[in-house]
């Protein structure tokens, strides 16, 4: 059997993408957008707030009118002033298929809710968001089984299913060693996928994914995005989230649907 290790501990570098790289898209300002995420004996208070901080951008989004199959990138941004690179930790900034999320202002709470007896982390965020003109709203990836945490040693699975035509799959992993492209590969090749047919993951009993962490201690995160295209669109150079999204806006809004998620390896 072949195995597949996929390594943990996420570091996000995003290369902000020149507009004129895009798509044709659309501005909308959102204000006063949360999202709210709760501290628990899994998850730290650096955790709910990244967590947090996503349901905050989801429902930017959201309120923007953009689909709800999104996927963000949290962490270290790495933007290009026209001399130089420089790492730019004071303002987030989020990717989506379908919008781009600009934050303009953010700021972050605690909060104690006594029905539940529970803390959360709330973050409230004003943004601006690009929108993709023309998206195919019956055009959508839906997958199942994926876990907000593993642990060390468990197997990778989920189920996913193409609506409205028929497509191909691409599946990017990313951590810390980089990114990779997990689908198709040696094993398992690039075949057209049956809208409407429910497809496990991985398509082969050759391939296990299995998740394992890459250094240090506690949860480790690890970033994951499927992309399904009504076109077979060769990926073709390294990995890297410049890479991935520069390949992502090349494609107009209505040929193209996603799913991210992040996930945590105990």
């Amino acid at each position: 059997m072949k195995i597949i290790r996929l390594l943990g501990f996420i570091t996000a570098f995003l290369l902000l993408i020149p507009v004129g790289t895009l798509c044709a898209q659309n501005t909308v300002k959102v204000k006063g957008v949360q999202g709210r995420w709760q501290v628990s004996d899994e998850i730290t208070l650096k955790q709910a707030e990244e967590r947090a901080f996503m349901e905050a951008k989801k429902a930017a989004l959201q309120e923007a009118g953009v689909m709800e199959s999104v996927w963000s990138v949290f962490g270290q941004i790495t933007q290009n002033d026209g001399a130089e690179f420089h790492e730019a930790y004071s303002q987030m900034s989020v990717l989506a298929i379908g919008g781009m999320v600009n934050v303009t202002n953010k700021k972050v709470e605690e909060l104690w809710d006594v029905d539940s007896r529970s803390l959360y982390k709330v973050v409230t965020i004003d943004a601006t968001v690009q929108k993709d003109d023309k998206p195919d709203r019956s055009y959508a990836l839906e997958v199942k089984g994926v876990e907000t945490l593993y642990k060390e040693g468990d197997v990778f699975t989920c189920r996913l299913t193409v609506h409205g035509t028929d497509s191909y799959l691409k599946f990017f992993w990313f951590d810390s060693t980089g990114g990779a492209l997990l689908y198709p590969n040696a094993y398992e090749p690039n075949n057209l996928l049956k809208a409407g047919h429910e497809y496990k993951v991985p398509f082969s009993n050759a391939v296990d994914y299995l998740m394992e962490k890459h250094s240090g201690k506690g949860n480790e995160k690890i970033n994951i995005m499927m992309v399904a295209t009504k076109s077979n669109v060769p990926f073709t150079e390294a990995v890297t989230y410049q890479s991935v999204l520069k390949w992502v806006y090349s494609m107009p809004a209505n040929q193209r649907c996603a799913f991210y998620e992040m996930v945590l390896i105990k």
